[in-house]
């Protein structure tokens, strides 16, 4: 009697166990969901040439339900123009589609395909979306070799320079 007692309170806890496990599930969901409305929302007010600040106003607070796994960090990079100008371009991804059947990367993260990037160049907004980001020229600025003053001074002042 006392083993089915036993048995009778496992399987309860089993079943319960996974009872939570659902709900847990169905909030994330839902959570989800939720900042996926909103980005929605605000995204269809956003222009190219539209400030940074402008963009990340209306669209950060879309996100703030979302956890540190189900968000994607900015990313800047220097660049520079074809006319050899250095730019900043930074780009920010939003959340913005879940998949029913998706799984979490190898780090817990989402997705690349449930983001949206914004391509910014100098604080301005260039561009939206993959696309976008695909064909978006980011060019790396020339590095310039810093010229070599020690060998200057060594020819100039010799030993008095420390060169021997």
């Amino acid at each position: 009697m006392a083993l089915r007692k036993i048995g009778f309170i496992l399987v309860c806890a089993i079943l319960a166990g996974c009872a939570l496990e659902r709900a847990s599930q169905e909030y994330q969901t839902a959570r989800i969901d939720e900042a996926i409305a909103k980005y929605k929302a605000a995204a269809a007010t956003v222009k190219l040439g539209d400030s940074r600040d402008k963009v990340l106003d209306l669209l950060q607070p879309t996100q703030f339900e979302l956890e540190s796994n189900e968000i994607k960090p900015p990313v800047a990079l220097a660049s520079q123009t074809d006319s050899g100008v250095e730019t900043m371009v930074v780009i920010h991804f939003f959340r913005s589609a879940r998949h029913a059947d998706e799984r979490p990367d190898a780090n817990g993260m989402a997705p690349e395909d449930d983001f949206t990037p914004y391509i910014f160049t100098d604080d301005v907004l260039t561009g939206v979306g993959w696309t976008a980001l695909a064909t978006h020229q980011i060019r790396k600025p020339v590095a310039h070799t810093p010229k070599d003053k020690s060998k200057e001074a060594c020819q100039a002042f010799g030993p008095l320079a420390g060169c021997f």
